[in-house]
């Protein structure tokens, strides 16, 4: 996807040790994702951002981050709507836990109660620190929704 001068792309191998760089300013992890579920956003060449979609057992952007010298330019939004748009079909829902609730609203995700974070992680379901927690839940509805997100 070429939108301007921003284009989105899947990860390579290449990309590896800046995606955990990226990540890492925002004491985020790769957390066992492979580097090929990561999409990445460049500008003239360059990376400025990622995001990943795992399956387990849900589909679930995993990672989103943005290089703080290029937030507010969209990035995010065209790495979200590219991921939902290369989803296979038959996912009903797209999940993510935020702590950036407002961004994906915007997106169209909606806010789950706390409750079924449970249901659909289960490192939630175990976790000591659940009452807590500042992770939002959230879902993107995709049946019919997939090309007016963002």
């Amino acid at each position: 996807m070429n939108t301007g001068n921003i284009v989105i792309r899947s990860a390579t191998t290449g990309d590896m040790e800046y995606v955990i760089r990226l990540l890492s300013t925002y004491f985020l992890h790769i957390d066992g994702v492979a580097i090929e579920d990561f999409m990445v956003a460049d500008i003239n060449g360059r990376t400025v951002g990622c995001a990943a979609l795992t399956y387990r057992p849900y589909p679930e952007l995993h990672t989103i981050a943005i290089h703080k010298n290029y937030r507010g330019r969209k990035i995010g939004s065209l790495l979200v709507k590219s991921i939902v748009g290369n989803m296979p079909e038959e996912w009903d829902n797209l999940y993510v836990r935020t702590t950036a609730p407002r961004f994906f609203e915007k997106a169209g995700f909606i806010k789950m109660p706390d409750p079924e974070k449970r249901d659909i992680w289960e490192d939630c379901a175990s976790c000591d620190r659940f009452a807590t927690c500042k992770q939002s839940a959230m879902r993107l509805p995709l049946k019919g929704t997939r090309r007016v997100i963002c």
